[in-house]
């Protein structure tokens, strides 16, 4: 939950002290950023995407209960920064290169390595496409849009659980397909 100082500088905050908001902002910046480039592979959008979660929160720090631990509403905002940010973005073919931009990373460059990230973006496309289409639509939604399970069962007028329970299966089945490749 929430430490005494933290909720003193919230408090502060939503009385109406914009400076009370810098500390938090101080501990909390390169754990964000961090939690942010998990999802954007763009070091700049990154920043950008940080820096716009960092106002949304500020400008909706009053609606803040304190019921949950300050992270955890502020990693809110910023999946939903997120989300917005891939919505504008949204392509035809860019489910599919999303995925494997965050997933594949490159830490060398050299021609092999580029060689087998082609590989396994091939075998990862595969993989995909032998899924269900369902188990397909879920498990994009779910990790090339970021959407919550909630989400994603209004979207598909579903329950939860049976989202959870494709989400599951896609997993099983992508894991089971692609283990060759990494053994």
């Amino acid at each position: 939950m929430l430490t005494l100082n933290e909720k003193h500088l919230i408090e502060c905050t939503q009385a109406g002290n914009p400076e009370a908001f810098s500390p938090l902002v101080e501990k909390y910046q390169s754990r964000l950023y961090t939690h942010i480039t998990r999802r954007v592979t763009d070091a700049e959008v990154a920043k950008d995407l940080t820096q716009e979660t960092w106002l949304k929160a500020f400008r909706a720090i009053h609606t803040f209960r304190g019921t949950s631990a300050f992270s955890s509403w502020l990693y809110r905002i910023a999946e939903n920064v997120c989300i917005d940010f891939f919505r504008k973005q949204k392509h035809d073919t860019e489910p599919l290169h999303l995925i494997e931009e965050r997933r594949v990373t490159q830490t060398h460059p050299c021609p092999s390595h580029d060689v087998e990230r082609t590989e396994l973006r091939k075998h990862l496309r595969a993989a995909i496409q032998q899924l269900t289409p369902i188990r397909r639509q879920v498990f994009l939604l779910y990790y090339a849009q970021d959407l919550s399970i909630k989400q994603i069962a209004t979207r598909l007028n579903r329950s939860e659980g049976t989202i959870k329970s494709h989400l599951r299966n896609a997993r099983l089945q992508l894991r089971e397909d692609l283990i060759p490749f990494f053994v």
